[in-house]
């Protein structure tokens, strides 16, 4: 896959699922069987020496790649919702399809859909045929990734660690 879209493919999608929370790689089998019949080209992220994933003509499987490099040319990310993965998705402006798997991702996933970024799908819900009916209706809806790119555009005007050094450098110097 190249740095550029393909001229025969519209969409350019990152499946970045959590290799710790999801050991038997469902989300990247249902992505790669669902996605495999849609006009786009998939980057997907296995897990360490995981073998025997099904072969897609539109998807390159890799086991890893810079999210940094690789969000912001996405389309959309299909992740679990892990706090790191779509908080980098959203700082990119890439909107997201989410499929929780443990933890806080069903909250994560939940609140970037109510935020107007991306889509949820229940991960009891997964299979090949319901993520790619959700990737379908996430890309035809371009005010998911202008919602994103929003939030992007706040994010980088609203530097949090930034913001965090000067309270405390403020609080050690009134309590110094």
């Amino acid at each position: 896959m190249t740095e550029t879209k393909s001229a025969c493919f519209e969409s350019w999608l990152l499946v970045a699922p959590s290799t710790a929370q999801d050991q038997e790689q469902t989300l990247l089998r249902a992505a790669l069987g669902g996605l495999a019949s849609l006009p786009v080209n998939v980057l997907a992220v296995r897990r360490s020496g995981t073998t025997g994933m099904p072969a897609a003509a539109n998807a390159r499987v890799v086991e890893w790649v810079s999210y940094e490099a690789a969000m912001p040319r996405a389309d959309l990310v299909v992740c679990h919702a892990g706090h790191g993965t779509l908080a980098t998705a959203l700082a990119w402006g890439a909107p997201v399809v989410t499929v929780p798997a443990a933890g806080d991702m069903a909250e994560n996933g939940a609140r970037a859909q109510w935020a107007g970024a991306g889509l949820n799908l229940p991960g009891r819900f997964l299979s090949a045929a319901t993520l790619r009916l959700v990737v379908r209706r996430a890309l035809q809806q371009p005010g998911l990734r202008a919602r994103a790119q929003e939030l992007a555009g706040w994010a980088r005007t609203h530097d949090g660690a930034e913001t965090a050094a000067k309270l405390v450098e403020r609080f050690a110097a009134a309590n110094g």
